[in-house]
């Protein structure tokens, strides 16, 4: 019996497969390789998809995910050595991009359900030297940013959205990365938008920040061969990811209704159980299907037995990272989602006969509780 897998970046439904092999077939004609127009179109086009109803963001290509967050942090001109706010459990990925920024990460606690930061928990661990903060959209749920921005205004705090798990989600009738004042997606194959490779964007409505953004990914230059801003870096998208995102980029709402489907029918699957499926807010995209059990282990052994790949999505806090260099805090929510979560195979080109083993062994499991 063939296993499920948890993501299979490579397999696509055969139009979409169509689009992507005419995008690399356009690149392989000509042209600029890193930057240049087709990373432009890409920019032009994600910043549309963004806000479709105007005006729309700037959109800045950028190496990967990391970098764009570390980017964001430099463009909005976060004073350095100052202390950032981050989600304890998002795998790290803030805290390090934060240090990558010369800045302090300061590991902030979650929902113990949702898993997502919320304006309470921001508040409980602000401190004096924090000068900005950085929300992860963890799983494809949309965090609700609209008291959390105005506590950031009220206290001159500068928010980036981490947006890398939460393409197309909203929050009321906007997309997450046009929440605050700047935003980081990353298009890793397995995201929800994913290139053949890494890429990543920089998203922000604010002018300056933009050229400050461009500058950064392009070692910091004005003029070409000519540093005029500080800590810039080699950080370019390149021709072949922005062809294949551009192509994919029509596809991406229908694949995330595909991911919800699929979460719907392990959330039904284990409604007679006392697990929760994550993402049920009506804009929530399905990054990950993520059940919440305090017998996520058994939970894995069942569905291995059945052939079906799982993973913990993240098995480590901040926290418990050497290389982070931050001390212990008490973060129970955040503790208790790494001991009870487990992500399901969840992507577009799922079958329905995977995702019925899925739920079958799913059934199995839900019906041994006690």
């Amino acid at each position: 019996m063939a296993t499920v897998p948890l993501a299979d970046p490579l397999r696509l439904a055969d139009d979409e497969a169509r689009a992507v092999r005419s995008a690399l077939d356009d690149v392989l004609s000509g042209g600029s390789l890193v930057l240049g127009p087709r990373v432009e179109a890409f920019e032009d086009a994600f910043a549309a998809y963004l806000a479709p109803t105007g005006p729309a963001p700037a959109v800045i290509g950028v190496g990967n995910g990391t970098d764009a967050l570390v980017i964001a942090l430099l463009a909005l001109d976060v004073p350095r050595g100052s202390s950032v706010l981050v989600p304890a459990n998002d795998g790290g990925f803030s805290a390090t991009a934060v240090r990558g920024a010369g800045l302090v990460p300061v590991p902030v606690d979650a929902d113990p359900v949702t898993q997502l930061v919320d304006l309470a928990l921001l508040e409980a661990a602000t401190g004096p030297d924090v000068r900005a903060a950085v929300v992860t959209h963890l799983h494809g749920q949309a965090v609700d940013l609209g008291p959390v921005l105005a506590w950031c205004r009220q206290h001159g705090l500068l928010l980036v959205e981490d947006a890398a798990q939460a393409h197309g989600a909203t929050l009321g009738d906007r997309r997450t990365g046009t929440l605050a004042d700047a935003a980081a997606f990353s298009f890793y194959p397995t995201k929800n938008l994913g290139a053949l490779g890494d890429g990543g964007a920089v998203v922000t409505a604010d002018a300056q920040v933009a050229a400050r953004a461009r500058r950064l990914r392009q070692y910091g230059w004005g003029d070409r061969f000519r540093a005029v801003v500080p800590h810039g870096r080699n950080s370019r998208l390149d021709a072949l990811q922005a062809a294949v995102l551009s192509a994919r980029l029509p596809f991406l709402d229908a694949g995330n209704l595909r991911r919800r489907a699929v979460v719907g029918r392990y959330r039904a699957a284990l409604a007679g159980s006392d697990a929760v499926v994550l993402g049920d807010a009506p804009g929530a995209v399905a990054h990950h299907a993520v059940v919440v059990h305090p017998e996520r282990e058994r939970l894995a052994a069942t569905l291995a037995r059945h052939d079906v790949v799982t993973a913990v999505h993240y098995p480590w806090l901040v926290t418990e990272m050497p290389g982070l260099g931050l001390g212990p805090v008490p973060l129970p929510g955040a503790d208790r989602g790494r001991r009870e979560k487990l992500s399901l195979p969840c992507f577009p080109s799922l079958t329905d006969a995977e995702v019925d083993r899925v739920s079958a062994a799913l059934e199995e499991w839900g019906g041994c509780l006690d």
